[in-house]
């Protein structure tokens, strides 16, 4: 049984309703999928989930006519205010385009996203203003998108954490089995840098992986950072 937040289905429904027909919305759009996606984040951490485990949840739904005008007033409302706030935003990544990645390989390496906590050796506080670095031997793992940074810096809203998605690597056939050697380079004023190593044994694939999916992720134990001249850190 499969728990489903139904507020997805109609916000991206809505959202895309909003970019194919401009004049509903007051504000200039600024038209790529990454700007879409963010005005969907925008409303869906806006509005209350709507939770169903069936079809007879569904039903439910559709039959309270009137609540369900008024959800799709307030996400058009929200969603007009996100389009105008992240419009006016315009990031850098939003004029690069995903052409480049790989669409002509027969068959890819998915990394899963990398996600870690840096903390404090002495406290096992969470550590913040910490520079983060994915290396794969002498270079750095390019990402997926200008979405995702590398170095990653970790700042005190995050506690401690720090999170990368690689790009994926194009193989020759599908199954092929490869073992990628990962190393995550640490380092924050007045404390002792930190190298740590790790290995990824990964299974080509047909298909290639472009968003964040929570199933398909590898979360490192927890690195402790020590000050500088502890002994506990020799």
């Amino acid at each position: 049984m499969k728990v489903h937040n139904l507020m997805e289905d109609i916000v991206i429904k809505t959202v895309n309703e909003l970019f194919e027909n401009k004049s509903r919305v007051k504000s200039e759009i600024a038209d790529c999928l990454q700007c879409k996606m963010d005005v969907v984040c925008y409303v869906l951490n806006r509005i209350k989930p709507e939770y169903i485990i069936s079809g007879r949840g569904l039903i439910h739904f559709e039959e309270d006519y009137h609540k369900k005008i008024q959800l799709e007033a307030d996400i058009i409302s929200i969603a007009s205010e996100g389009i105008k706030k992240i419009t006016e935003i315009q990031r850098p990544y939003y004029k690069i385009t995903k052409e480049d990645i790989l669409k002509d390989a027969p068959f890819f390496f998915n990394f899963p996203a990398i996600l870690g906590q840096i903390l404090n050796g002495k406290s096992f506080e969470p550590l913040d203003n910490v520079l983060v670095s994915l290396f794969m031997g002498s270079e750095p793992v390019r990402m997926i998108d200008n979405t995702w940074e590398n170095p990653y810096l970790v700042v005190k809203s995050t506690r401690g954490n720090f999170s990368f998605m690689p790009r994926p690597v194009p193989a020759e056939e599908e199954n092929e089995q490869r073992l990628f050697s990962m190393e995550l380079r640490v380092k924050k004023e007045g404390f002792e840098e930190l190298n740590h190593f790790f290995d990824l044994t990964l299974k080509s694939e047909k298909d290639i992986k472009t968003s964040y999916n929570i199933k398909l992720t590898y979360k490192t134990e927890p690195l402790y950072l020590f000050p500088e001249g502890d002994e506990e850190s020799v």
